[in-house]
């Protein structure tokens, strides 16, 4: 999770900082930038087709259109927080080595950060339970087949999602009293923490004897269960499946097989990419709870100089470190995409029939605009053509006029005389 005030407790020499700055430039802003962009697209399309109708059958699809709609609302303001925050003032700071230096933008985004970090925490909980869930929800499939369907639904999908979501919510509720917001003599935003926030008490409780269970041990241990036995009964399921449904074909037989292993594979996938990008998380939070921790300790504060020593050495890793681990949290949201296609038969079918359904409404919209178009074009041609003929039958008609007054007066001239 994301934990951005921690790393103000890490003392830097110039060449260190200097270094970290460039690397957050690099990797926590450009590169961060590119993926979280793509994340926000590739989330964004797998909701229009996991929402398909098509779609929305299956209670897995259910599971993983919640898991895009929680990556996409935490991409793009881990976007706003991070990696468009690290491209528009790392420059100022790398040009600028003074203490003083600031860019508005980082104050911006200090004075709605004990809002938007709790927020993103609560959506990046809901991503791993949801992950457990679906993978659950798997397992229970293989393990029970048609059986499985009465468990397996869509409405209990929901349920479960509200659970999750309304469970992830109240556990991270505590976070949202941790900081305020204060403003220096300079005017300048600056991040406190509360009496709450700086109760060691609290911080143990949250960080550790809770946060650390609930958000890591157990959908770890839950998810390393789950999918060993989910491959062990991969092999059977399909043996199963032959002798105990009456299909009408081999050929039916053999598309079910396939459709059902590119689910399966599509999750495993999924899950392995999740372990891959959440375990150094872990690490990271031990660290900087333990960082924490110390760093408002009485005892601690009595050998500031060798302490200081201590963050001095090892400045450079842990926040590079930090901002390695923020980056696989952006690949992490971005990358499930490429299980869907990979893996998803279903998936990349729906993909295909709406990508045809908007190639044809964008033709259709282009030949409707291009018949008005013409239309228009016909109708001013046809009216100045119009106006063009009136003006001719009005001249002729006043030459006429013209003709008809001289003829009177040439007339009456003669019956003068």
């Amino acid at each position: 999770m994301i934990n951005n005030s921690d790393q103000n407790n890490l003392a830097c020499s110039l060449s260190d900082e200097r270094h970290v700055l460039y690397v957050q430039y690099i990797l926590g802003g450009w590169i961060s930038s590119v993926v979280v962009l793509f994340g926000i697209f590739s989330n964004g399309l797998s909701i229009l087709v996991l929402g398909n109708s098509r779609m929305r059958y299956l209670s897995t699809n259910i599971y993983l259109l919640a898991l895009s709609i929680v990556n996409l609302v935490w991409l793009m303001l881990y976007f706003g927080v991070n990696s468009f925050r690290f491209t528009l003032i790392v420059p100022k700071f790398l040009a600028n080595r003074d203490e003083d230096a600031y860019h508005g933008y980082d104050d911006y985004v200090q004075r709605f950060s004990p809002y938007i970090v709790p927020l993103m925490n609560t959506l990046q909980l809901c991503s791993i339970y949801y992950t457990v869930a679906v993978s659950l929800d798997r397992f229970l499939y293989l393990s029970y087949g048609l059986q499985a369907e009465t468990i397996c639904n869509v409405r209990n999908s929901l349920r479960i999602i509200a659970i999750i979501t309304i469970s992830s919510t109240l556990f991270i509720l505590p976070h949202w009293f941790k900081h305020r917001v204060e403003l220096t003599e300079n005017n300048r935003v600056q991040l406190k923490l509360t009496s709450i926030g700086d109760n060691e008490l609290f911080r143990k409780i949250i960080h550790i004897w809770l946060y650390i269970p609930v958000v890591y041990a157990v959908p770890f241990l839950l998810l390393i269960f789950i999918n060993f036995f989910t491959i062990k009964l991969l092999r059977k399921f399909y043996l199963n499946r032959r002798r105990h449904l009456n299909l009408t074909s081999a050929l039916s037989t053999q598309n079910n097989e396939q459709r059902e292993r590119g689910i399966t594979s599509m999750l495993i996938g999924v899950v392995l990419l999740f372990f891959i990008c959440r375990f150094p998380m872990l690490i990271n939070h031990i660290f900087e709870t333990k960082l924490s921790l110390t760093s408002y300790d009485d005892h601690e504060n009595k050998s500031f100089h060798s302490k200081k020593n201590m963050l001095y050495d090892n400045c450079r890793s842990r926040r590079l470190f930090n901002t390695t681990v923020n980056f696989l949290q952006t690949i992490n949201a971005s990358a499930n995409l490429f299980f869907y296609y990979i893996f998803g038969e279903n998936f990349r079918d729906t993909s295909f029939q709406l990508a045809k359904l908007v190639r044809k409404r964008v033709i259709r919209r282009r030949t409707t605009l291009f018949e008005n178009i013409n239309y228009y074009i016909q109708q001013r041609n046809t009216s100045q053509t119009i106006t063009l003929r009136n003006q001719s039958v009005d001249q002729q008609q006043q030459s006429r006029n013209l003709l008809n007054i001289e003829q009177d007066d040439i007339t009456k001239k003669k019956d003068t005389n």
